[in-house]
C-alpha cells in the first residue's frame, strides 16, 4: 500500500505473483486500493494449490490482471496437468491482451534450449 502511489507516479504496475486465491487476492487490491497494483496469474501455482483457475481468471477479470504466468512443473507446456486451451478460453472471455511469460517448463533430464522451443511453439500455437 506504502509503494502503490510511487508507481502510480511512475507510471508502472506492480503486479503479485503468489500462492494465493482469486479471493485472497482480490482482499489485497481492495485493501491497498491503486489500479497500479495487480495480479500475476500464475497457473501453475494455482493449480497446484487446487484453485479452479478457469474460473479464477474469470473472476479476477482483465482488470486486476496484469500478466499472465504460464509453466509446468517439470513438464513440458501442454504435458503437465495446466489444460491451456482451457486457459486461453478463460483469457479470452476477460478480454485479456496483455503479455503472456513462460517459465519451468523443463523436465528432468531434458535440454533447455529444446525445453523451450517446444514450449513456445506450443504457446504461439494456442495463443497466436
Amino acid at each position: 500500500k506504502a509503494v502503490a502511489p510511487k508507481a502510480e507516479k511512475a507510471g508502472v504496475v506492480l503486479g503479485i505473483e503468489s500462492w494465493l486465491s482469486a479471493r485472497e487476492h482480490m482482499a489485497i487490491l481492495d485493501a491497498v486500493g491503486s489500479p497500479a497494483v495487480k495480479v500475476y496469474y500464475d497457473v501453475c501455482n494455482s493449480s497446484v494449490m487446487g484453485y479452479n483457475i478457469f474460473q479464477e481468471i474469470r473472476d479476477l477479470g482483465k482488470d486486476h490482471i496484469c500478466e499472465f504466468h504460464l509453466k509446468e512443473n517439470g513438464h513440458l507446456l501442454g504435458k503437465g496437468q495446466v489444460d491451456l486451451a482451457k486457459v486461453r478460453q478463460a483469457i479470452e472471455a476477460i478480454g485479456y491482451e496483455g503479455w503472456l511469460q513462460i517459465e519451468g517448463g523443463i523436465p528432468a533430464g531434458r535440454p533447455m534450449l529444446e525445453s523451450y522451443l517446444h514450449n513456445n511453439k506450443t504457446v504461439r500455437s494456442l495463443f497466436s
